[in-house]
């Protein structure tokens, strides 16, 4: 690779040029598109709830309450975990998914919804769209990979989306997915070993100069915990990851605020975790024999400009 530095050059520059606190790559702040299917569903839900309290106090026969309770149960769909009753379901230390299957435990958290909160018919649309983007960071999923191949965009490198054209063009890069650029294939085409710890977790980028690939794993991150530390585990181990192909390269890639930490200059040895995690990284881009990188966003756009 022409031009391209050591590994721990990389490193530095990802050291030096740390992560923003806000990055708006990573916003998800559009009004959500179906809020009148939200609101509709969530109407329909209280007036019900509303109507089957009513019948409960008048003692109504029970094949009638029945029937409401099954209308409340069919409403239990997508677009109910915005409504009160969907959040207090969570409470009950089940979750939708698991009540569906489940009329009869479904009927008893109605019960004590209807014991232990207010019911009432407002659906006001701004905590609707409140309790959606409290949710959003189950939305964050390809904004990363997105945020990459806009860098990667605007060097002229091209989205392609078929072996066909990653062969073809000289700069382009694509996405793993499971019907084209799955693993199988990738080892198939690139004649790769691609030796992952968990054999079926597909990788996200596949970039390629000329003869040159590098092969991508993005992670966004800005707390700590247990699963957290699993994903910076994973990329640890694509920094071990080695190809005879002296053209394949493995990048970790790692933005967010928990970046910052972990590429800080002084880690107290408090956290041990976190120094531990940044002496794994430092040993497999000091050995001599390594050839993939640790790199942020600034650390990735100086790779990318010094790949020609």
């Amino acid at each position: 690779m022409k031009n391209i530095q050591d590994n721990l050059h990389y490193f530095r520059v990802s050291q030096e040029n740390p992560e923003p606190q806000l990055d708006l790559n990573y916003f998800v702040i559009g009004k959500e598109p179906k809020i009148k299917e939200y609101l509709k569903n969530i109407k329909e839900i209280k007036e019900t709830l509303i109507t089957l309290k009513k019948l409960k106090e008048n003692e109504e026969r029970k094949d009638v309450v029945e029937k409401y309770y099954q209308k409340l149960f069919q409403n239990l769909n997508d677009y109910s975990n915005c409504s009160e009753l969907g959040c207090f379901v969570n409470a009950c230390d089940t979750t939708r998914d698991l009540i569906k299957k489940d009329f009869e435990s479904f009927k008893t958290i109605t019960d004590f919804y209807l014991k232990k909160r207010i019911v009432d018919d407002k659906v006001p649309e701004s905590w609707v769209q409140a309790i959606i983007d409290n949710n959003a960071s189950r939305k964050k999923g390809k904004l990363g990979e997105n945020k990459i191949i806009k860098i990667l965009n605007k060097a002229d490198y091209r989205s392609v989306n078929s072996w066909n054209h990653f062969n073809d063009r000289k700069k382009c890069v694509a996405c793993f997915s499971k019907d084209i650029f799955d693993n199988d294939a990738v080892k198939e085409k690139l004649k790769i070993n691609l030796k992952t710890k968990n054999q079926d977790k597909m990788l996200d980028l596949l970039i390629k100069n000329k003869k040159t690939i590098l092969i991508l794993e993005a992670k966004h991150l800005n707390t700590d915990g247990g699963e957290q530390n699993k994903q910076i585990d994973e990329l640890i181990k694509i920094l071990e990851l080695k190809e005879s192909n002296q053209n394949i390269f493995y990048v970790s890639f790692l933005d967010g605020t928990y970046s910052n930490k972990l590429l800080a200059e002084s880690i107290t040895k408090r956290s041990r975790k976190l120094l531990k995690q940044r002496k794994q990284v430092e040993r497999y881009l000091k050995n001599k024999n390594s050839r993939n990188f640790w790199v942020n966003t600034a650390g990735f756009e100086k790779l990318i400009s010094d790949l020609r």
